[in-house]
């Protein structure tokens, strides 16, 4: 008999995340040059990382035989001061998806909802499931904005998590103050709220959750390195919550989840403040097309 037979049949019936293939299994498949290949579809820094970074990696190399500090002071500290919120209002993970799965580890069960736009990152989808929750979209608007009122629409007393991407990939539209601040105004206290924010470094105008974490309102801000920092390929990101948050969601993460080049390496590029100005302006530049931005070309659809 197979062991199939006894799993869980909602981690039978996921399909498995699919991230953009490598350049070099690419040029594998097709006999080209890899160096011939430009990879767009996983949104990494054409800039690469910070060279700031790249030093400190060089310099914690030789320590690699020693545990990390599980708890990332130094990190977590760095990320509470840039922040302007307190050392306990953090958490670390490989990747902002990982503070996604602890998320879901604290909160989900085969009982639990979970409400998000019907385009959104596919990792939700996949956690929710992998739990056992349902999982609701709520249709974009027309602008290919979230439909908030249509999230409030879709909560029952059964939702636990609703995820609002902002900026949201791949069209860049952003939820603005208002409407976010008219949504917190009425969203259930039994909800918690995750503002994904892996791209907010390239909003023009990204309004302020933040706030809502100093209010102690049931609010997770998710942000990573993997982007405007260029530290894709060691998977570092944070969340941002109130204290209760935090200590439940640290109760879920494994010990040593963050290792020490990984924890050096964030601490360096969260300081190279100059390195993200210029992939935030080099982003601005390369997206456009005859003169117009390509966020605004309808054919994304």
């Amino acid at each position: 008999m197979s062991i199939e037979s006894f799993a869980n049949q909602h981690v039978l019936e996921l399909v498995a995340y699919q991230p953009g293939k490598p350049i070099e299994e690419t040029a594998r498949e097709l006999g080209l040059n890899p160096h011939d290949i430009v990879k767009l579809a996983s949104n990494e820094n054409p800039l690469g990382p910070s060279p700031k970074a790249v030093e400190a990696i060089a310099r914690a190399a030789a320590g690699v035989n020693i545990y990390p500090d599980g708890a990332a002071f130094r990190l977590r500290s760095a990320i509470a001061e840039f922040c302007g919120v307190e050392f306990g209002q953090t958490v670390v993970g490989t990747g902002s998806s990982e503070v996604i799965e602890l998320i879901c580890h604290a909160l989900l069960n085969p009982r639990a909802e979970v409400v998000a736009a019907k385009h959104a990152f596919s990792m939700y989808p996949i956690m929710s499931k992998l739990f056992g929750a349902a999982y609701v979209e709520v249709p974009n608007k027309e602008d290919w904005t979230h439909d908030l009122d249509g999230f409030l629409a879709a909560i029952t007393e059964n939702t636990r998590v609703v995820f609002i991407t902002n900026p949201t990939n791949p069209v860049g539209t952003v939820v603005g103050q208002q409407e976010i601040d008219d949504f917190m105004a009425k969203v259930p206290e039994h909800v918690l709220v995750v503002f994904d924010e892996a791209y907010g470094e390239f909003s023009d105008n990204p309004p302020d959750t933040l706030k809502f974490v100093r209010e102690g309102r049931n609010v997770v801000v998710l942000r990573t390195f993997s982007k405007a920092y260029g530290l894709a390929g060691l998977r570092v990101g944070y969340g941002i919550a109130p204290e209760p948050v935090c200590s439940m969601l640290h109760k879920a993460r494994a010990p040593f989840n963050l290792h020490a080049l990984a924890q050096e390496a964030a601490l360096a590029a969260l300081e190279d403040r100059e390195h993200v100005r210029r992939t935030v302006e080099n982003n601005k530049d390369v997206r456009q097309i005859d003169g117009h931005d390509i966020r605004a070309i309808e054919s994304w659809g």
